[in-house]
């Protein structure tokens, strides 16, 4: 039996070193299947970026959320024309995310039911200043294994004024006047920089007043501005507007689809 045991590990030995043998031979044939860009395709990453942009401006009694509606896998293959990037979680309360797809999800389910169980608790639904730590320490809480996303949260004040708040992925919260996250963003920004934020004018001219009328047309500029320098922006704009004392209102408006 041992003597056996020995032939039959000899043969496996054998074996092994003859399939080492040819797949060496394979790589001499191949000598790309080396080079850094074959394995970096081979590797496994939990992550994906879908693309899109969104953004946010907040006024005096008024939030305006806007997002394509393009998801992209590897900037150029469309996945779908509608996705659903901004979720109206109440009447004064807006999620809109960018990232990776499946963790906007995951993350507008996690606050869904952290608003129903406060509104079933409490007979009351929850404010949007609250709703933003709330998000902030459930970002903050996966820090260790992060949701891929640019979250912004927006809606109306307890005193009804105009909130934005804006996040990185671990959680870090600010509250702006506007904000903007996804691929657009860098173009944007400075837009609404120099047309709403601290950005010095010319001596003798002053900016407009920010209505709601001209936060939407702003809204729409930039998104048509990075729709024709961004390749994965695109398709529609979906706009979602909420008033102080108002119901939320969503309108979806024409942009580039090619």
């Amino acid at each position: 039996m041992a003597s056996f045991t020995g032939i039959t590990a000899v043969a496996n030995a054998t074996t092994d070193m003859a399939n080492f043998k040819k797949a060496m031979k394979d790589v001499a044939a191949h000598p790309e299947w080396l080079s850094s860009r074959h394995i970096e395709r081979q590797r496994w990453n939990p992550y994906s970026m879908e693309g899109g942009s969104t953004c946010a401006i907040s006024g005096e009694n008024f939030a305006i959320v806007a997002s394509d509606t393009r998801m992209t896998q590897n900037d150029i293959n469309i996945l779908t024309r509608d996705a659903e990037k901004i979720h109206a979680l109440n009447d004064s309360i807006i999620l809109t995310t960018s990232g990776f797809y499946g963790d906007v999800i995951q993350l507008k389910k996690v606050l869904q039911s952290r608003l129903h169980k406060y509104r079933f608790d409490y007979r009351s639904d929850m404010s949007v200043d609250l709703c933003a730590e709330l998000l902030s320490r459930n970002l903050y809480y996966r820090r260790f294994f992060p949701y891929y996303t640019g979250a912004i949260l927006a809606g109306i004040d307890e005193h009804g004024k105009g909130a934005v708040f804006s996040y990185d992925p671990i959680g870090c919260i600010e509250r702006l006047g506007y904000s903007a996250s996804g691929a657009a963003e860098p173009m944007i920004i400075p837009f609404l920089d120099c047309q709403i934020g601290h950005v010095t004018l010319a001596e003798g001219y002053e900016r407009p007043q920010l209505t709601l009328e001209r936060a939407i047309s702003l809204m729409k500029d930039s998104f048509r501005g990075a729709a024709e320098r961004e390749i994965s922006t695109g398709d529609k704009i979906h706009l979602v507007i909420a008033e102080a004392g108002k119901p939320v209102v969503q309108k979806f408006l024409p942009l580039r689809e090619d």
